[in-house]
């Protein structure tokens, strides 16, 4: 296997040596401007970026030529553009930095982080902590997406609970799910909560509020069976309050998107969603009475979150890594992030700390405090960075094990722990193999 990896990496090296690509001496125009390119992963629509138009207007030197690129064909072309030496200088992306630093697709920042104009720390932490690579930074992080806990106030109404009491605790929830939940004819019609609807897993979060390490701490080992993971499954299995897993799972086929989904249409009267769901329900039910809060704890613990962000980055052999640098630093200024967010149609999570928490902010956006909140008090995704995609197909399936009673909690984590620690001992000894033949490209 290490012997096929070494050949992939081999050619790597040999195309990126032979490829001839022929580039003007620079990229300044006719205009006298520095030209830099700017590539993007683009939703339903290819509008310029507001950050990039705004840029352009403020300054006579530097002019950032945007590109939209959609999100199937991102990666492709990225390294595709990568190993013909002709990448763009700037791009944004979602997916995890390691992934790209790894691969040795992004330019070492550190030395651009002496800039006296540049400040690590108006970032959220745990967003900064995502930029890292063995010790090193190469993106910078623009926005995020920020959970809390919906409830519908009417149905709470309905039940006979307090519409401005949501559960503080797990255990709250639980006897809340209870009475909100109906029957008819001994289907379910309406549910309190689901563990397993949304995008952000209830075992994970319970496992972040118990103090769960998932891996030791030089990050070689992996550690799922450690006994607060068990319990927060446990935990989670739970909630379910005596419906089974099959049971819910027909009841969920009633949902849909839109105006179908299972909180927006009042079938489930509590979920963990993101943000961006306001704007959701504005478009599809803005008449819906509902309460936004922080997520539930455990007795003695403090609530927490996961997030995972949007970043900037340098690609490997970009042309103007200091006109792109001027650039990234204009797009997460505390101003820049403001405006941009209040133009937004579908307002992501800024990085930047101060924006987040300015009155302008939180006087434009419902219930920001709490997603503020959350925010600092969250946790990245990114639990095993050489193989994220790895950890997060096994955790998901040891999930659905326990969930339908297959294994129990200690087995299915064992038999997920198992086959994530062979990936990550192959993803090590990859990665240490490229890092002694293929250097990482530093700011300069």
């Amino acid at each position: 296997m290490l012997k096929k990896l070494k050949n992939i990496v081999t050619g790597i090296l040999i195309i990126s040596a032979i490829v001839i690509v022929f580039r003007t001496q620079d990229d300044v125009k006719h205009d006298n401007k520095t030209h830099i390119n700017y590539w993007f992963v683009a939703g339903k629509k290819d509008d310029i970026p507001y950050s990039a138009l705004q840029f352009n207007k403020s300054q006579d030197s530097i002019y950032v030529e945007c590109t939209p690129i959609p999100w199937n064909e991102h990666e492709k072309k990225l390294l595709t553009s990568i190993l013909s030496e002709s990448p763009p200088d700037v791009v944004m992306l979602v997916s995890t930095v390691p992934k790209w630093a790894a691969r040795r697709a992004l330019v070492n920042l550190d030395a651009a982080l002496v800039d006296p104009d540049f400040d690590s720390t108006q970032f959220y932490e745990t967003l900064w902590e995502e930029m890292h690579y063995d010790g090193s930074v190469y993106a910078v992080p623009c926005y995020t997406a920020s959970y809390a806990f919906f409830y519908n106030k009417d149905i709470f109404k309905e039940a006979g609970l307090d519409p401005e009491k949501p559960p503080k605790t797990w255990e709250e929830l639980k006897e809340y799910s209870k009475k909100i939940t109906l029957k008819n004819k001994g289907k379910l019609s309406r549910i309190g909560y689901i563990p397993n609807y949304g995008n952000l897993e209830t075992s994970f979060v319970m496992a972040l509020e118990l103090g769960a390490e998932f891996k030791n701490s030089a990050g070689k080992k992996v550690n799922l069976t450690d006994t607060k993971v068990i319990k927060a499954f446990n935990e989670e299995l739970e909630l379910f309050n005596g419906n089974s897993v099959e049971e819910v799972n027909a009841f969920m086929g009633s949902f849909g998107y839109g105006s179908q989904h299972g909180f927006i249409s009042g079938k489930i009267g509590m979920m963990i969603l993101d943000n961006t769901f306001i704007d959701q329900i504005k478009l599809y039910n803005p008449e819906l009475n509902y309460g936004v809060a922080e997520i539930p704890a455990f007795e003695g613990t403090g609530t927490k979150s996961s997030t995972g962000s949007w970043w900037y980055a340098i690609p490997r052999g970009a042309k103007n890594k200091k006109a792109a640098w001027e650039f990234i630093k204009y797009c997460v200024r505390n101003d820049v992030q403001l405006e941009e967010s209040l133009s937004m149609e579908q307002s992501l999570f800024p990085a930047n700390v101060k924006t987040a928490s300015s009155q302008e902010f939180l006087k434009e956006h419902f219930a920001m405090g709490i997603f503020d909140k959350q925010m600092q008090n969250t946790k990245s995704k990114v639990i095993f960075p050489l193989i994220h995609d790895v950890f997060w197909r096994e955790f998901s399936m040891a999930r659905e094990r326990i969930l339908y009673k297959k294994q129990t909690p200690y087995d299915a984590l064992k038999q997920a722990e198992k086959t994530i620690q062979s990936n990550l001992d192959r993803a090590i000894e990859y990665d240490n193999y490229v890092q002694s033949k293929l250097p990482f490209e530093n700011f300069k």
